[in-house]
């Protein structure tokens, strides 16, 4: 199997995880919670996740965000941390959580480097994919908790 194939494979069967799915859900409740049917937030994020090749442009994305709505700063009762906001808790997810979830798969099955040029590009490409999917899980929780929240009312 060539490597392209294998790092969707391997990203994918990461997606699939307790951990990762769970953690996409909370974020995705966290979501209903303080965006409270503010959609277009998210499908910006999604926009930017799907049609970028830089990380950078995600966290940036969820920066300004978090600086510019209140929404994005506000904390969820049911969270890990109930005090940390949203923004500021999927950025922290995604720059210790997700980059560590990363290394452990370049370091393992994967077996890419961190020292050559084309190993740290690959390790980037990875590490997009997983925000990628992580994103798409999230948003599609959001939108599966406002709807219960709707059908709740």
């Amino acid at each position: 199997m060539n490597q392209g194939m294998q790092i969707i494979r391997e990203v994918s069967a990461t997606a699939e995880t307790d951990a990762f799915y769970g953690k996409a859900e909370q974020f995705g409740r966290h979501a209903a919670h303080v965006l409270r049917g503010s959609r277009s937030q998210l499908t910006g994020l999604e926009n930017i996740a799907e049609s970028t090749l830089k990380t950078t442009d995600i966290l940036d994305y969820i920066k300004k965000q978090t600086a510019r709505y209140q929404s994005w700063q506000r904390g969820f009762p049911q969270a890990t941390n109930p005090n940390m906001g949203f923004g500021e808790g999927l950025k922290q997810y995604f720059e210790k959580d997700l980059r560590a979830t990363r290394d452990a798969m370049c370091n393992g099955r994967l077996k890419i480097g961190d020292k050559t040029d084309k190993d740290k590009l690959l390790r980037r490409r990875v590490y997009l994919l997983l925000m990628r999917q992580f994103i798409r899980q999230m948003v599609i929780e959001y939108e599966y908790s406002v709807s219960q929240a709707r059908g709740s009312r």
